[in-house]
């Protein structure tokens, strides 16, 4: 029997439904009313307290059902005289990291007992997590506990019972769920009522929960929506005042003080009164708010409240004729802030600290700011900076034994955008259980928007998910959980906010925009669809006279939408909340409450095979057109699975259209889709889900709504079994254009071109070429001028910067447009949006294209720093590729780019994105605009031109060949010398009176500034490939590098196939470069500057067939050149870039580029190395009696260095030792040269390197092999006709210039003398340093080969010119390993010269006495002024002191006859008396010897030597002829008895 009971004086309903009665008892899994049984809840044997089950009775009813009938448990009363203790345990649960334990209780009136909640394991009890004793309860009151554990744990209900009382502790309903119990005292009321109970007063109410305009505020304060939820008191339906009282839990006292904070709305000031009080005892409450009024809004109250002891808060409405309304109440720690303000959208890349992010975990592990971590505690490196310096957040473990996660916090936010996103990366590795997640706390509910667990290898990833409309402060928390019982790491990096900011308001909104209240502009297509795009819900108001009338939310139920007769039976969509659905099901929120306790629906979860189906279907439409429905969807892990939207006439479904498929089976964002269609008959609108292979992932749909152009049928008729032809009645006005007009004057097959009369093969609408003769089968095809409309490219941005059509105007940026100059092109405004918000234009879809297809399009970037222009491709699998960026202002109006597109077999899309950079101190706008979008080479039967046809002189033009747009700067084309002094080509090279193309290094141009030349897309290069060559020009004292880049389309990526830096001399070089590329692919030439006297030069491109000539150079940086590894050694040479894996040992960089992107082989050390053990590589064949001289360049540097011996090899496999070197030579790249031996059969060069034992620091390399047809030089001896020899710039950054290799009879103006030294004429060689390049005080550093030590020592001579006031000053030192590697470039001064010395070659000798291996450094140090020049010429380093004898150089214009006599007669003399010198030194030589030892210094110096302060030079005389120097090494040593070197083969 059910009996109502109703008051009388007042208003209301009471109403029962859907009753149904079933056998056997009633249960619930998750909660337990002990109605039944005990729910395998037990007591603790062991003690003598008991809980018992007992039946209710009238003065004490249980709580589930409030009546007498009902049962609870509760504690067996005693006799005895001593306090009892029973405990109440729970059945055993799994490991869990957090869960909530609900349950009732009530404690009676003047007891002592106490009540605790603690937690079991393996038997032990464990400290309470909570305890309430002292104030008795008002009736049944309800507590809420979170629990965590590692391991099994029983809950125990604990209740200590004081002897002699009667009424004992009782218990009910109690309940576990998975998740962390809401902070006590704090709800939303989103999902319920939380821990706060109604109290029961005479002749009053209840506080009831209730959405938006059920006699209450018309939205929530959560959501700010209708169909959020709040608690309300009205007395609407009573005719006098009625009081209402709620009460909270218990909030148990942890910190000293918590901050209160509510939000309450009152119809009016007559509504009544609004109280709330601290309770903490039935005669102890404590007033702290009272009010009558609450604006015309939502209102905030907060308050600190102090924590000395426990208590409840209580809030008391008192209402009259009117309502009051409570919403998102929280109980925080720490006191309020009084002028609490939001701290907008903070990220953080932790390089400088926290940015406001604060741990707040409280259990076994806490999060840490890290860097260069190894083991258990984060990865080496971090994503910011990629290196060990960077820094980022990482989970250690901490303290405690709660299996709580790891947790930080940001800063408090306020509200967000609809379109606000969060990007961060991440790094989970390891074998330990691991699990991220990212949280939304917004008021009391927490909200996961993104979660990931296991291991995702040692590198960092990137993480994005969109936050959504938040219209209240929120915070995002990274949540953490780890055992660390395996190796593992969890760290997160480079957090940032995008498209946060609300929409700012506008002077005015275009026609086609709504205006919202708060001026805001928005699309039309965006009111009414659910999206709080305005910011302030105006767009969501008053839908029904937007003319939205048709649309669902999914928050009272299904709506009009209705299951399927034609899909899998029993496989229906369900309504579902997200608390509800995730983790096994659905996403945990949805999109119109952004909150895991709103609704959205998901396809049935019964579904478990392939090609089962579920459908949900609309209402019926009558026929329209232009119908559009808009819609969100949630999709994650759901690859193999299907999800349409299909337009249906049939009842069947045997005629549906797909409208839309999913393509974006991977988001943790809900995302937003429409679809238009048109129908002449009734029609429903369908959403199908088809089950895939393996697990299926999340998939859900919300928010449907349908624009005004949908008309509805409101008897919901029944669609037809069969076909029905349109009638006149039912069929709406067809669109006039000609190409959709109901009756095509061409067959089905057949295209209408309708601005010219014709038709074509339907198969020729959209094939990259216009068939019709006015080109319409091409219009929305990709191709777009934008004159006449956009082409159906779309905006599809997100943010509130938007891409827009725009005339050209004098108003306008840029002011032209590029097609006509007067016409229009698509624009974006960045200034118009917060920093890192991107704009989208999207393409529409794109026919299938061919391997060679490439996108041309200008655009303009107005303002420098304004922003990116970035393009985006859709890759087959869905994702996007990022084709091309650029960050910096173009200088023209309009710059073209060519960009490769590539083979695409089924339809694609293209998106041009802007983001902006724009900082709040920028002013102005800041413009990004593209125009004149086409497609070349795209059709499917396109076929290349022959390779032959790429090659270019540069005479007329380009040729094939176009400029890329990456960078500002431009290849130009020249004909004779380059504007700036000292670099750059003379003339071309193919006449020296044609054309070139050369970037300008000198101004407006900067260091790094890059200009590339682009060829076409070429076909694979086949079995043999082909040749590509080119000459190039690379001199001055500052230049940059050259590049040759091979770029595929796909997959896209570049590759460096040759690389040059720095100056390369005063001509010409030939490169040829064997490509062997089997993709499609382009040729890239891309010139980098170096400085303001770097000129590169180009010329001469040729593309042939087959592989390149064999050459007598190999410099590794293209395969290896014919060289191969030997079978019969220990190891391998490994080719190799940058530094090598061993610290203090081997290069930086090789010796070709001087890059770390430069390539070598070298041979790598380690502590399993033994003594003796050999990596040898041999060379191709040589020709016989070709080459005379072989020179390499080697790297031997560390304390545990071997031998590297080179070898001539007949063909037969004898072979000759020519060049041997051990032990470490120095952080440096060293020349070797050796005279190769007459041969009468082809050869090969070997290298051999021999390994010194067990080292860390024992790497060796080679690079740069060169076989000439000239003898070797002397070592050290240089007359710069040929080469510069062994002599070579320092490089790096350690000093600013190069000496360059010059000639007096230049075309281009330069500093240097107008004739050499060694040939006296214009025509002659010499080195020079460009004195108009840099500032006063650059230094240009000159290197030598190494010369080992020897008692007889070292003449340096050289012939120097400086001429010109303020010149600057030359210096000679000498270096060895020990100062070298000290960081002492220099090393120690031998010789020094300042100032000018006249337009005249000088000699200069030095002698040089050294006890280590050494190398001489001529230091240039540039003076005042920047006229005038230093030359060096004729360098030659001798064996034994120096002899200082007359100069001889070209006659002195002042000098006469009796000088002359004069010199001859004073050399006589000083020969006369050297002679009697020298024997006297002889005899007291010989006296020393017998009577004492000659003892040595570190540093000797020639007895003969004298330093002359006044002139600054030193001086020395010569002794023995005997040659002491790196070249003739151990096995060249002139004082071994052998005339010749020992030869292994038979024919040496």
């Amino acid at each position: 029997m059910f009996r109502g009971q109703r008051n009388t004086n007042s208003q209301g309903f009471i109403a029962i439904d859907d009753i149904t009665v079933r056998e056997g008892v009633c249960s619930n899994q998750n909660l337990c009313g002990f109605d039944s049984n005990w729910c395998d809840f037990e007591n603790k044997v062991s003690l003598k307290g008991k809980w018992v089950r007992k039946r209710g009775t009238t003065n004490h009813v249980d709580h589930t059902y409030g009546t007498e009938n009902g049962f609870y448990v509760t504690v067996m009363t005693s006799n005895s005289t001593q306090s009892e203790e029973a405990q109440l345990l729970t059945p055993e649960f799994p490991s869990a990291p957090e869960k909530c334990v609900r349950f009732w209780y009530e404690i009676p009136a003047g007891s002592d007992n106490i009540l605790s909640v603690h937690l079991m394991r393996s038997g032990e009890l464990e400290d309470a997590l909570w305890q309430r004793s002292g104030a008795p309860s008002v009736g049944w009151e309800m507590a809420e506990v979170t629990v965590s554990s590692p391991a099994k744990f029983r809950v125990v209900f604990k209740a200590d019972h004081t002897p002699g009382t009667i009424a004992t502790v009782k218990l009910d309903d109690v309940s576990v769920r998975d998740g962390a119990c809401s902070p006590p005292g704090s709800c939303d009321f989103e999902s319920g009522q939380c821990t706060w109970v109604n109290i029961p007063k005479d002749d009053g109410h209840d506080w009831v929960m209730a959405r938006g305009g059920s006699q209450g505020p018309p939205a929530d304060h959560t959501t700010q929506t209708p169909q959020g939820q709040f608690l309300l008191s009205s007395s609407l339906h009573q005719s006098h005042s009625s009081v209402s009282q709620v009460l909270s839990e218990w909030i148990q006292p942890r910190d000293s003080a918590s901050c209160l904070t509510l939000w309450y709305h009152m119809d009016s000031s007559a509504s009544g009164t609004l109280k709330v009080f601290k309770r903490s005892g039935p005669s102890e409450e404590k007033l702290m708010f009272n009010s009558n009024s609450s604006g015309h809004g939502w209102t905030k109250f907060f308050q600190s409240v102090e924590r000395n002891k426990p208590f409840q808060l209580l809030i008391e409405a008192e209402t009259n004729r009117g309502f009051i309304a409570i919403d998102d109440i929280t109980v925080t720690p720490g006191l309020c802030q009084v002028n609490e303000t939001g701290l907008g959208f903070v990220g953080c890349s932790f390089e400088n600290g926290t940015c406001g992010w604060e741990d707040i975990s409280a259990g076994q592990c806490q999060w840490m700011r890290r860097r260069n971590a190894t083991g258990n505690t984060g990865p080496s490196v971090d994503n910011t900076v990629g290196t060990e310096l960077g820094w980022y957040m990482a989970v250690e473990s901490d303290r405690g034994s709660e299996m709580t996660p790891a947790a930080v916090q940001s800063a408090t936010m306020e509200q967000a955008s609809a379109t606000c996103t969060l990007r961060f990366y991440y790094n989970m590795f390891g074998e330990d259980m691991e699990e991220l997640k990212v949280l939304l706390k917004d008021g009391s509910r927490t909200t996961a928007l993104w979660w990931m667990s296991g291991n995702h290898a040692d590198v960092w990833q990137y993480g994005e998910v969109t936050v959504g409309r938040i219209p209240a402060d929120f915070t995002i928390l990274f949540e953490a959980s780890r055992t660390f019982n395996r190796p593992g790491h969890t760290a997160i990096d480079d957090i940032d906010f995008t498209n946060c900011s609300l929409p700012e308001p506008q002077p005015s909104c275009p026609e086609n925009m709504f205006t919202c209240n708060n001026s805001v502009c928005v699309e039309l297509n965006q009111v009414c669809d659910f999206s709080d795009d305005c910011g302030d819900r105006s767009d969501e108001n008053n839908c029904e006279q937007q003319g939205v009338e048709e649309r669902c939310s999914f928050e009272q139920g299904l709506c009009f939408w209705e299951q399927s007769d034609v899909d899998t039976a029993g496989a229906e969509w369900t309504h579902h909340k997200g608390q509800e659905a995730w983790p096994m099901h659905g996403p945990p929120r949805d999109h119109t409450q952004n909150s895991d306790a709103g609704y959205y629906v998901m396809p049935a979860t019964e579904l478990t095979d392939k090609g089962q189906t579920s459908e949900i279907l609309s209402t019926t439409l009558r026929p329209s057109s232009n119908c559009t429905v808009r819609f969100f969807f949630y999709s994650l892990d759901d690859a193999a699975g299907r999800l349409t939207a299909q337009y249906r006439t049939l009842r069947s479904g045997s005629d549906d259209t797909v409208l839309w498929l999913r393509e974006n089976s991977q988001s943790y964002s809900w995302q937003r889709a429409g679809v238009t269609f048109s129908s002449l008959v009734i029609s429903k609108l369908v959403f199908r889900y088809e089950r895939g292979d393996g697990i299926r992932g999340m998939v859900a749909l919300d928010d449907i709504s349908f624009s005004r152009e949908c008309e509805f049928d409101p008897d919901n008729n029944k669609l037809p079994e069969t076909s029905v032809p349109p009638t006149p009645s039912n069929t709406p006005t067809p669109p006039t254009s000609p190409s959709t007009a109901p009756t095509l004057p061409c067959p089905d097959n057949e295209f209408f071109c309708w601005r010219s009369d014709v038709c074509i093969l339907a198969t020729l609408k959209c094939d990259y070429h216009a068939d019709c003769p006015q080109g319409e089968d091409e219009d929305g095809c990709g191709g777009c001028t934008f004159e006449s409309d956009q082409c159906q490219w779309t905006d599809t941005s997100e943010g509130q910067i938007l891409w827009h059509r725009q005339k050209a105007s004098n108003n306008t940026e840029p002011p032209t447009d590029h097609t006509t100059d007067t016409g229009y092109y698509m624009s974006v405004n960045l200034s118009q949006g917060s920093t890192r918000t991107e704009a989208r234009l999207q393409s529409p879809p794109l026919p299938s294209s061919s391997p060679f297809c490439q996108i041309l399009f200008h655009f303009h970037i107005h303002a420098e720093s304004a922003g990116s222009l970035r393009v985006l491709m859709q890759q087959a699998e869905g994702s996007e590729a990022m084709l091309w960026s650029r960050s910096h202002n173009t200088v023209s109006h309009w710059t073209p780019e060519h960009l490769p597109v590539g083979l695409h077999p089924q339809t694609y899309k293209v998106w041009f994105s802007s983001m902006n950079t724009v900082t709040q101190t920028d002013t102005g706008d800041h413009v990004v605009a593209v125009d004149d979008i086409s497609f070349l080479n795209c059709e499917t039967s396109y076929q290349p031109p022959a390779l032959s046809a790429c090659g270019c002189s540069f005479e007329d033009g380009l040729c094939v060949w176009v400029q890329g747009a990456e960078d500002e700067l431009d290849w130009l084309s020249r004909t004779g010398p380059t504007e700036t002094p000292n670099t750059g080509p003379a003339g071309d090279h193919t006449t020296s009176t044609g054309k070139y193309l050369y970037i300008q290094s000198s101004a407006p141009s900067v260091k790094g500034n890059k200009a590339l030349l682009k060829s076409l897309l070429l076909p694979p290069a086949g079995d043999k490939g082909y040749c590509f060559t080119f000459w190039y020009h690379m001199f001055g004292a500052t230049v940059g590098s050259l590049k040759v880049l091979l770029q595929t389309a796909d997959p896209l990526k570049r590759t460096l196939v040759w690389q040059k830096s720095g100056d390369q001399g005063d001509e010409w070089q030939l490169v040829r470069s064997h490509v062997t590329e089997q993709e499609v692919h382009q040729v890239i030439l891309e010139a980098t500057v170096g400085g303001e006297a770097g000129d590169i030069a180009i010329d001469d491109i040729s593309l042939i067939s087959g592989p390149c000539p064999a050459s007598d150079v190999c410099d590794f940086e293209e395969g290896s050149c014919g060289w191969q590894q030997e079978s019969d050694d220990d190891f391998d040479w490994v080719k190799q870039t940058g530094s090598t894996h061993n610290p203090n040992t081997g290069p930086d960089s090789d010796h070709t580029t001087n890059s770390p992107s430069g390539h070598y082989y070298f041979l790598s050390s380690s502590d399993g190395d033994i003594k003796g053990q050999t990596a040898k590589m041999s060379s191709p064949l040589y020709p016989a009696g070709k080459w005379v001289c072989v020179q390499l360049w080697y790297h031997m540097y560390g304390r545990g260095v071997g031998e590297l011996n080179v070898y001539q090899q007949s063909e037969d496999g004898k072979q000759a030792l020519i060049f041997s070197q051990t032990g470490d030579q120095g952080r440096k790249w060293w020349l070797a040269q050796a005279s190769l031996l007459p041969r009468v059969q082809p050869f090969r060069i070997a290298v051999e390197g021999v390994k010194a034992g067990p080292t860390q620091e024992g790497d060796m390399a080679f690079d740069d092999v060169h076989l000439t047809d000239a003898q070797c030089p002397p070592p050290g001896h240089c007359d710069f006709e040929i080469n510069t020899c062994s002599w070579s710039n320092l490089g790096g950054d350690v000093d600013q210039g190069d000496w360059l290799r010059g000639k007096g009879a230049s075309a281009k103006p330069n500093t240097g003398p107008s004739v050499d030294h060694t040939t006296n004429s214009t025509h002659g060689f010499y080195l020079y340093v460009d004195n108009t390049v840099g500032e006063w005080g650059d230094n240009s550093f000159l290197i030598s080969d190494v010369f080992q030590p020897s008692n007889r020592g070292h003449c340096l001579k050289f012939w120097y010119h400086m001429y010109g006031s303020h010149i600057g000053t030359l210096r000679v030192y000498i270096n060895d390993r020990e100062m070298h590697s000290g960081g002492n470039e220099e090393g120690m001064l031998k010789w020094i010269e300042t100032g000018d010395k006249g337009d005249r070659w000088r000699e200069a000798s030095v002698t040089v006495k050294h006890k280590e291996a050494f190398w001489f450094v001529f230091v240039y140090q540039r003076g005042m002024n920047p006229v005038g020049d230093v030359a060096l010429d004729d360098i030659t380093v001798l064996p034994g002191g120096c002899y200082s004898g007359p100069p001889i150089g070209p006659p002195d214009d002042n000098n006469d006859m009796m000088s002359a006599g004069l010199a001859v007669g004073l050399t006589l003399l000083a020969g006369v008396l050297i002679s009697i010198f020298l024997v006297m030194l002889n005899k007291n030589r010989k006296f020393s010897t017998m009577n004492q030892p000659m003892i040595m210094n570190d540093e000797e110096t020639d007895q003969n030597a004298g330093f002359d302060l006044l002139d600054c030079k030193i001086q020395g005389t010569e002794h023995e002829s005997q040659s002491d120097f790196s070249f003739y090494n151990n096995l060249y040593n002139p004082s071994s008895q052998e005339a010749d070197p020992p030869l292994t083969s038979s024919d040496a």
